[in-house]
């Protein structure tokens, strides 16, 4: 009697359901275990417990997103068996899991750009000027095996349900109506219904997991190992509009310890050359260590860079340690040129408080005079840069319809930096003094495809071909330098030279989250004959620094600080997954807006692997109280619409 339970159990519609969600779970296995291959050089500690511990999370992304087909499945009613019911809910199935694995199969090749696990922000691309009808494919090209994989995991999903229907439903649909049967399949739904829930939330404890659980298996810099792409979207959604946070009873008491209030700004006394202009050089996806070279070491003294002459302008410039608000460069321009920091995944300019009243230093700039430009030789209206530029006081905007189009010039993206940085020599020479012009470089964007007009170009190749593309950045910035060095204006102009973010193809391997955030930031004036190396500095505090070397002492609203007032501590602050970075005085905090996870000597250690929580209660507690203080202050003013200085607006 128990081998023909066994039998019928076999043959039933509840061992076949067992039989498909496992098949699943083996797939997002296989999802880790791909994702951990693309992208090893961001888990260099990585080890197999990551996917021990991965399987909790993803037991509940699957549960959550069959949870319409197992319900359907098991209900006890006789029209559950017919045909055509049995065929919507394999629909169902074929259509939830090919999508599971399409946005799985997407995050392999995304995650080096935004160093964290897909969220829904990434659905708001859809709705920022993509270009996705020339960018399609060009992206399929460079990721077919993926996209090849994709095909292939739907043939394998339907395989699996004629399968399943062949082997143990022989084909057949019946169902018995005896009062033992309907008791029977009331009480497997019951069972599976409880055990679904605690996959779900991922167990009995008194919270439902989220993403910020995967931190408690195994350091932040692999917490995306153990995430899968479906929770994080689940997840992220749901706390996409979470963003006010409260540390402190007041306002007023968190910004006592930091304030974005700038009232005076000290000049900067050993400045003595001549300043009408600013030109600030924003390079696209460049980390420091393109230009400085990947030899850490460099015991041999030899040049190992891809940016020969932007190494050489930064030995003839005030230099810094720069360091990244945000891994995206509409995370990087808010940063930049209004002082705001990254605090959730939705960029501000597609968030509710887009249009909050601000009064930024560029528009300050331009009320006292200065003629604002921003180029960018992209498709105008691409990831709506433009838009933003008008709105942060940018007077005018030059992008890809501007510029006088060749075939030579045109890149995936829009204009390759050679043909365009000389159109912006042009344009600039033909300006009216004193101007404020941003440029942002373009090429070394993904997908790495080096532009036509390279061809007679001294190219340095690397291991990535995006060293390449900054090799030939480098070259485009050269020749622009050229141009404009014999305009009478460029000894009277300074130029800030910084990068928007890093990438994976810029930055050594093994890497930490650390040196993720490492770029270029330098203020170059063509007088000055002597360099100077200082500390860090953050893309906040641009806007304070270029104002003291201008000595405009003026009332500005920023969240950095002036870098040559020595009143002020060097710190910086930026976002990775669901954590906060604060760096200051050589070390590094972790916090994830509730407490802190770790504390790091980034002098001695770069890869971040001696956690020092435990031993410095003291510096974590004063870490802690000040990262709380910045994102107790600007949420409040974002959510209430204070981001200004009240004398700011009365005093220009």
């Amino acid at each position: 009697m128990s081998e023909n339970l066994f039998k019928k159990f076999l043959n039933s519609k509840v061992f076949t359901l067992c039989v498909r969600l496992t098949f699943v779970a083996l797939l997002y296995s296989f999802f880790r275990l791909l994702f951990l291959y693309a992208n090893k050089s961001n888990f260099p500690d990585a080890t197999f417990f990551a996917f021990i511990y991965g399987i909790r999370f993803d037991l509940s992304a699957i549960f959550f997103t069959n949870a319409p087909y197992i319900l359907a499945v098991l209900l006890p009613f006789s029209f559950s068996y017919k045909k055509l019911y049995q065929l919507s809910c394999n629909v169902y199935f074929i259509l939830v899991n090919s999508f599971a694995a399409l946005i799985s199969l997407i995050d392999v090749a995304y995650f080096p750009y935004v160093l964290k696990r897909m969220t829904c922000d990434f659905f708001s691309y859809l709705g920022i000027g993509f270009d996705y009808q020339t960018l399609l494919l060009s992206f399929i090209k460079q990721f077919w095996e993926l996209f090849m994989l994709f095909v292939i995991i739907i043939v394998v999903l339907i395989f699996v349900i004629r399968f399943t229907n062949k082997i143990f439903l022989k084909g057949k649909f019946s169902y018995s109506f005896s009062k033992f049967h309907l008791l029977y399949n009331i009480m497997v739904l019951i069972v599976f219904s409880a055990f679904s829930f605690l996959c779900i939330r991922g167990g009995i404890q008194l919270r439902p997991i989220n993403l910020i659980d995967t931190a408690k298996y195994v350091s932040i810099q692999n917490a995306a190992l153990v995430a899968n792409t479906p929770f994080s979207l689940i997840h992220s959604y749901r706390n996409v509009d979470d963003i006010q946070k409260h540390y402190f009873d007041s306002l007023e008491e968190a910004e006592l310890i930091h304030s974005p209030i700038i009232n005076h700004i000290n000049p900067y006394k050993e400045n003595n050359f001549p300043v009408k202009n600013v030109i600030v050089i924003i390079l696209e996806s460049f980390s420091s260590y393109l230009i400085n070279g990947f030899d850490l070491e460099n015991q041999s003294g030899e040049y190992h860079g891809f940016c020969p002459f932007l190494y050489d302008l930064q030995h003839r410039s005030i230099s810094f340690n720069g360091i990244a608000n945000g891994y995206r460069t509409l995370e990087a321009l808010p940063a930049i040129f209004n002082g705001f920091p990254t605090v959730s995944d939705r960029l501000i300019t597609r968030s509710p408080y887009a249009n909050n009243y601000t009064y930024s230093p560029v528009q300050i700039l331009r009320d006292r005079g200065y003629k604002t430009l921003f180029f960018h030789g992209a498709k105008n209206g691409s990831m709506q840069i433009e838009s933003y530029c008008y709105s942060v006081g940018f007077e005018n905007f030059f992008g890809k319809n501007e510029h006088p189009y060749t075939p030579e010039s045109e890149e995936v993206w829009g204009i390759s930096d050679r043909s365009y940085l000389h159109y912006v020599s042009q344009v600039l020479h033909q300006e009216l003094q004193p101007f404020f012009a941003g440029i942002l470089t373009l090429s070394s964007h993904n997908p790495f495809i080096l532009p036509k007009d390279a061809k007679d170009l001294d190219i340095k190749e690397g291991t990535h071909p995006m060293q390449a593309l900054a090799s030939y950045t480098d070259n485009a910035i050269r020749e622009f330098f050229e141009t404009i060095s014999q305009y009478s204006w460029y000894d009277s102009t300074l130029f800030v030279i910084l990068g928007d973010h890093s990438d994976d193809g810029g930055v050594p391997s093994p890497r930490s989250s650390y040196m993720r955030y490492q770029i270029p930031l330098f203020f170059y004036h063509p007088l000055a004959k002597e360099s100077k190396k200082e500390g860090i500095m953050q893309q906040m505090d641009i806007m304070p620094t270029i104002f003291s070397y201008l000595k405009i002492n003026t009332p500005l609203f920023s969240y950095g600080n002036n870098r040559f007032d020595d009143r002020y501590i060097p710190f910086a602050i930026n976002r990775i997954q669901d954590y906060f970075q604060f760096i200051a005085n050589d070390y590094l905090l972790w916090f994830d807006s509730k407490q802190s996870a770790g504390f790091f000597d980034i002098k001695n250690d770069l890869l971040l692997k001696d956690n020092l929580l435990n031993s410095n209660s003291e510096e974590v507690a004063l870490y802690e109280r000040r990262v709380k203080a910045i994102l107790h202050s600007y949420t409040t003013r974002l959510v209430t619409n204070r981001m200004y200085n009240d004398n700011a607006r009365m005093n220009n």
